[in-house]
């Protein structure tokens, strides 16, 4: 649970910071996907003290298939807005797909690049692989941190790492490397099996009351995440279908859509006030703007509406939900 929530809670922190230093993005907005940034990176660490708590003696640390390659996680990282290279050495890997060493592998580097996202956020990241001694050696390596960073209390994620790869026959280390950090870890190609563990008695009313505890903060981890990502999408969304004011001032009927596109953002409104909208020019095809950037509130449209040959033949201002009469007519007089 932490690997897997604790990798997703750290993408949506990425993909937070990538939208709070977006260049069109309002004050307010900026403000807003800090603080979801922030809000990620908490969740993360107390998913990871919980982890701490609630895992028993007996249970050896999972190793769940992680159903992609090193490559694609690193390229789905990258995606999300880290900083990072993939730098393969040679061909491939000398690890068979799908098996433990790939397995140790993916859970190696994916807690690696957790972590600089975490404790380096801006900081490049490279991630080698290179086929040595019977096996593949894989390593991390992160700059200094270009962003502020969010305090964090030390864990036990780089040891879980070191006992994992130990215990399948490889090496681990991990430290301060120049002004950043590497982490460096060879797995053989035919790991040798872990020993069996000792089974230690729990009490069954504590280890169900653990079970409970699991599927509570799952359940919870999971809802940050889910929330998190449509936040940010819907503040991408909105805050690039913007049309500003004085640009829809600027429109001549008769422009062609080619002509006007340059001045027109790139996205159109998803959810279309008609309702509010007078009656669409027969035989036209109209798209919506809003007018504003702010989030959660009912903000003005504007509507370009262009003929068969692709020419501007109206635009309209649409009031937000409570204006008219009046103040619709004042706002349309400024609009032009």
């Amino acid at each position: 649970m932490h690997d897997s929530l604790g990798h997703e809670l750290s993408l949506i922190a990425l993909r937070a910071g990538a939208l709070q230093v977006a260049a069109d993005l309002p004050d307010q907005h900026r403000a807003a996907a800090a603080d979801l940034r922030a809000a990620a990176a908490d969740a993360t660490d107390r998913l990871h003290r919980i982890i701490g708590v609630l895992r028993e003696d007996d249970e050896p640390v999972p190793l769940t298939p992680a159903g992609e390659s090193v490559e694609q996680l690193v390229a789905r990282a990258a995606e999300s807005g880290l900083p990072v290279r993939w730098e393969p050495a040679g061909s491939g890997t000398a690890v068979q797909a799908g098996g433990v060493a790939e397995r140790i592998l993916h859970r190696v580097v994916r807690e690696s690049l957790t972590n600089a996202a975490r404790h380096a956020p801006g900081a490049p990241v490279t991630v080698t692989a290179a086929e040595e001694a019977g096996g593949t050696t894989v390593t991390i390596t992160n700059g200094r941190a270009t962003q502020k960073s969010s305090p964090s209390a030390g864990g036990s994620g780089l040891l879980g790492l070191r006992a994992a790869v130990t215990e399948a026959g490889g090496d681990f280390t991990a430290g301060p490397h120049g002004d950043g950090f590497r982490v460096h870890a060879h797995v053989p190609e035919q790991p040798t099996p872990r020993s069996p563990r000792t089974a230690v008695p729990s009490a069954p009313f504590t280890r169900a009351r653990r079970r409970v505890v699991v599927t509570i903060a799952a359940a919870a981890c999971a809802g940050v995440v889910l929330v998190g990502g449509a936040f940010g999408w819907y503040a991408y969304t909105e805050t690039h279908s913007v049309l500003q004011p004085a640009a829809y001032a600027k429109l001549p009927l008769g422009a062609t859509a080619d002509e006007i596109a340059p001045v027109l953002p790139d996205r159109t409104v998803r959810d279309t006030p008609v309702e509010r909208a007078p009656a669409q020019p027969s035989g036209t095809d109209c798209r919506y703007y809003r007018a504003s950037g702010e989030l959660f509130v009912s903000v003005e449209h504007f509507r370009l509406c262009f003929d068969t040959e692709g020419r501007l033949v109206a635009k309209d201002v649409i009031p937000r939900v409570g204006l008219s009469g009046e103040g619709r007519e004042e706002y349309e007089e400024f609009a032009r």
